[in-house]
């Protein structure tokens, strides 16, 4: 009888356990936070089409990663900063962390890329639809997801 309960309370503790390291690896858009220090970082493309300019920027460790040929790292972030008609219009952010996008079908899933859109105040853009997000980048699994790879492997 002992061994009965000894068997179910380690089963108990395993599961907690199990429970809480699948949630703390589960992440959402809510996980993206703004990053107030985007811009201490590198500018590696601007990409202009009509009135419509990005200038997308990640960090220097990123950019060194991917130069040296290495995947990119948990922890980057690429900041999109869009402007419209020269008028800052939005932002939007794609962070990627070990552990995330593990609650997406895969189909939907980026890897461990999740996506966040803000407006110009820097607050979230609750109205973006981040669906589009995922499937814009899903074609660019090659690519770690990311549309700018190339440039990546180019800047200074």
């Amino acid at each position: 009888m002992k061994r009965i309960i000894v068997v179910a309370l380690l089963g108990a503790v395993w599961f907690v356990v199990a429970a809480a390291v699948a949630w703390q690896v589960q992440a959402s858009a809510d996980s993206v936070r703004f990053p107030d220090n985007f811009a201490d970082g590198v500018l590696y493309t601007t990409v202009t089409r009509g009135n419509l300019k990005e200038e997308i920027w990640t960090s220097r460790a990123t950019i060194d990663a991917v130069k040296a040929g290495h995947p990119i790292p948990s922890g980057t972030v690429i900041t999109l900063v869009d402007f419209r008609d020269g008028k800052l219009f939005r932002y939007v952010v794609m962070e990627k962390r070990a552990g995330w996008g593990g609650q997406y079908p895969p189909d939907r899933r980026n890897g461990e890329w999740e996506y966040q859109a803000f407006n110009a105040d820097r607050t979230v853009n609750t109205a973006k639809n981040l669906d589009r997000c995922f499937a814009c980048h899903k074609p660019r699994a090659a690519q770690d997801f990311v549309h700018t790879f190339e440039q990546m492997k180019t800047a200074n």
